[in-house]
């Protein structure tokens, strides 16, 4: 499952996520899942939910957004991609939970930033604009989540690393096994993309994300 948190600033976005992915139907899991992926050097995407209502349409969509810089184009083909993925996952396996959530980040006129939440529970027919957004799977989770960040996270802070920090502690004390102690970030701003890599200690690494050798 999933722990996602992120921030809108005035000219960047922070979006953070655990990485675990569990396999549906046993109890096995691995640790090395990215649920934050570039589209473009002017979009990120987020997931959290279901694997296979997102994976099916990915390379498309990914496809797509190497094709244009338009957050709007994107928004537009990605509710068309996920709502016939959803749909044919809910024919497929009638009787599984298919709740998903994705989030677009990227900038829109002015180099302003934006931020888009999609949700299953409208089959993604919605887009809600976000500033400061936090989602976990199991939704048990999201209480302790919210008054963690509530608590311990002051918002108007303008300092990257600071919420690195507090992002990654908050998902590291969650107590439930279908949520990693390993989290996974990417910063995306008009200057570059930056992946930051947080291990169960804390720890993190910061490397410039390099388009013209990374795959989309």
């Amino acid at each position: 499952m999933t722990a996602l948190i992120g921030k809108k600033f005035e000219d960047s976005v922070l979006i953070m996520a655990d990485k675990r992915i569990t396999f549906r139907g046993t109890d096995k899991f691995s640790d090395d899942e990215k649920k934050i992926i570039v589209l473009n050097h002017n979009v990120i995407f987020a997931f959290a939910g279901v694997k296979n209502v997102i994976d099916w349409p990915l390379e498309e969509l990914k496809t797509f957004a190497s094709k244009t810089n338009s957050l709007e184009e994107i928004e537009a083909q990605a509710q068309k991609l996920f709502c016939a993925s959803l749909d044919l996952f809910k024919k497929l396996n009638p009787e599984q939970d298919y709740a998903t959530v994705y989030i677009l980040a990227g900038f829109i006129a002015d180099d302003l930033p934006r931020v888009t939440y999609f949700s299953s529970d409208d089959d993604f027919q919605k887009g809600n604009l976000l500033d400061f957004f936090y989602k976990a799977f199991p939704n048990t989770e999201m209480t302790f989540l919210r008054e963690f960040l509530i608590n311990e996270v002051e918002v108007s802070k303008k300092n990257i690393k600071y919420y690195i920090r507090k992002f990654s502690s908050a998902i590291r004390q969650i107590n439930n096994s279908k949520v990693s102690k390993n989290t996974y970030s990417i910063f995306l701003s008009k200057k570059g993309l930056l992946e930051i890599e947080i291990n169960e200690q804390g720890k993190y690494t910061i490397v410039p994300i390099n388009l013209s050798i990374k795959h989309l």
